[in-house]
């Protein structure tokens, strides 16, 4: 038979290895602490996206206000074009002045078009995806939630059961749910972090295609303006007006750009085709919604305010 002292001393050794037990199924303040910092990832991730939707929607509803007024200013000229009586080849030039402004008003639009393509459809993506890692972290607040809740109804006392809403907890199901609950956290950080390491290049990848985007625009632009320039510049000598008025760009700007373009316009439509690194295609958990979208690119719907013109009518 066990003496006094040794009974004593076994229960204090088992009070502490229980003790002990139940200390090391608490979350650790470092997991807790990622995971805060991880909810402000997530804020800031969404509010990237947002103001890059926002921005996107301000520029194709002026883009298409532009060309909308482009087509008036070519409508008017077309029916001012009618008043020449007296020079014929004058009132075609200006006929094709008015005509210039539909071709150049099909150019705009294909640039609004590639807004929605190369900043709005990728940033709704990459939304979605960070819908779906919040959603994840919606889970894992549930499962501490649950977990926090069977701990505090388990015994304090010599590991004795309490009850919950009827239900009373072992300690292997104080176990099992601490570790479904560490699962979740586990798997809501490394999915939050393959997001985030994507994000630059994303964006990135986006500003690129939007500047190609740009430069095709303005450059098929250019190109149909300067196809116009000989027959301007007969007229204008004929009529005596003086068309290069001051505040236009000086000539050597001009002569610049026009090598630049000789140099490096070839005709061809636009391409998407920016290269990636070779360090950054080897990323296995993170592949650009950019990609998806080039696949299946969409025509341009009407803007917000047509739309809401529209629903007023």
């Amino acid at each position: 038979m066990k003496s006094p002292l040794r009974r004593f001393r076994g229960f204090a050794l088992h009070h502490h290895h229980h003790h002990r037990e139940r200390k090391d199924h608490r979350p650790p303040s470092a997991k807790l602490d990622e995971l805060v910092y991880a909810a402000q990832e997530m804020e800031d991730m969404r509010n990237c996206y947002d103001s890059l939707l926002s921005a996107a929607a301000a520029t194709t509803n002026s883009v298409y206000e532009f060309a909308e007024a482009m087509g008036e200013m070519g409508t008017c000229l077309l029916e001012k074009a009618a008043l020449n009586y007296d020079d014929d080849e004058s009132g075609k030039v200006l006929m094709k002045l008015g005509k210039a402004q539909f071709e150049l008003q099909k150019f705009v639009d294909d640039y609004r078009t590639n807004i929605i393509n190369t900043i709005t459809n990728p940033s709704e993506s990459l939304l979605k995806e960070l819908q779906v890692v919040e959603e994840m972290k919606d889970q894992c607040d549930q499962k501490r939630v649950e977990y926090e809740a069977m701990r505090a109804a388990y015994g304090e006392k010599g590991g004795r059961l309490r009850h919950l809403k009827n239900e009373s907890f072992s300690l292997g199901q104080l176990q099992t749910s601490f570790l479904e609950y560490q699962e979740e956290a586990a798997l809501f950080i490394f999915r939050l972090k393959s997001l985030k390491q994507g994000q630059f290049l994303s964006i990135l990848t986006q500003a690129a295609r939007h500047h190609a985007s740009q430069l095709s625009f303005f450059r098929k632009g250019l190109k149909h303006l300067e196809a116009l320039e000989p027959c301007v510049k007969a007229v204008a000598e004929k009529q005596h007006i003086d068309y290069h008025f001051s505040g236009l760009d000086n000539n050597s700007d001009i002569d610049d750009y026009s090598s630049y373009q000789d140099n490096h316009s070839d005709g061809s439509e636009l391409s998407f085709n920016y290269e990636i690194n070779d360090r950054d295609k080897d990323l296995p958990t993170f592949r650009s919604p950019m990609d998806m979208d080039q696949a299946h690119p969409v025509s341009s719907p009407r803007p917000l305010k047509e739309q809401e013109q529209r629903s007023l009518l």
